[in-house]
């Protein structure tokens, strides 16, 4: 009985010290960024359009969430509008990210520039409001070049600020293309301001297996992927399983839908279902 009672009162410590904590965290950000760490193929190939294309994609997910003690979903829309002229397409991007019963919402502009037989460049900037746990401003630029024939390195750098700390980002990696298909692998550094270091790591595949069909897979594992409790980076480790499919409807429609399944330390897991639509014209 004496045990049973002691077992129950750490519990409930143990929950009434994550909460608190876990509701004033910040996103760290670092799920987003690996879903879309490896460029457009479109990018890499680095044709050269004779003739402008206008593209429209949007994405839906919603998640199943554990947090500590709580419950509930997660939800993210993001809209993306971009315009492809020669070597050079710009876009403009808006996302809802909803958290339990907190929205925040993001505008980011950005544009990749692809140099043919040679790589890429890529820069984007945005902004948040109303914001309780996402970023108030953004920065990233990536650059990569060709290393031996369909072989490429890529270097990343993000900057975040938030409203309590501000967090670099820098992500080296190498990204082997083949046809329609390409195997990608990244080491990533986490730096938080007044805060510690955490590393990441991640492998990213896609496979063409028709004309019309793409399966996609990725695994991430490290600190501080969610940055959910705000803990020291040794205390947050964790690891994220993705896969997917993506179909052409049509040459310029595509559709796709995935699953992740992702854990953090100490007490956090996330079921995700993700679809999306991208039509060009």
């Amino acid at each position: 009985m004496t045990l049973t009672l002691k077992r129950l009162s750490a519990a409930l410590v143990l929950s009434v010290a994550l909460l608190p904590t876990a509701h004033a965290a910040q996103d760290g950000d670092t799920e987003r960024l690996i879903r879309r760490i490896t460029p457009p193929i479109q990018v890499i190939e680095g044709k050269i359009e004779k003739k402008d294309h206008v593209l429209v994609d949007s994405f839906y997910e919603t998640s199943n969430v554990v947090q500590g003690a709580r419950t509930g979903h997660w939800n993210e829309i993001t809209t993306l509008f971009g315009y492809t002229h020669r070597n050079i397409t710009s876009y403009v991007s808006n996302t809802q990210f909803e958290r339990f019963d907190n929205k925040d919402y993001t505008m980011n502009i950005g544009s990749y520039m692809s140099f043919p037989d040679s790589g890429y460049a890529h820069i984007e900037t945005g902004f948040g409001w109303m914001v309780d746990y996402l970023y108030k401003f953004i920065a990233i630029a990536e650059y990569g070049h060709r290393a031996y024939k369909t072989l490429y390195w890529q270097l990343g750098y993000s900057y975040r600020g938030y409203a309590s700390d501000d967090v670099h980002m820098i992500y080296p990696g190498l990204i082997y293309y083949f046809g329609d298909s390409y195997l990608a692998a990244d080491f990533g550094i986490n730096i938080t301001e007044n805060h510690d270091t955490a590393y990441f790591g991640t492998f990213k595949g896609n496979c063409a297996i028709t004309d019309f069909l793409n399966l996609w897979g990725a695994i991430s594992f490290g600190e501080k992927l969610y940055d959910i409790y705000g803990f020291d980076a040794h205390e947050e480790t964790g690891y994220i399983l993705s896969i997917g499919l993506t179909y052409k409807v049509y040459k310029d429609i595509k559709l796709r839908f995935g699953y992740s399944y992702g854990e953090e330390a100490p007490k956090f897991i996330k079921r995700s279902v993700n679809f999306a639509a991208q039509v060009k014209f």
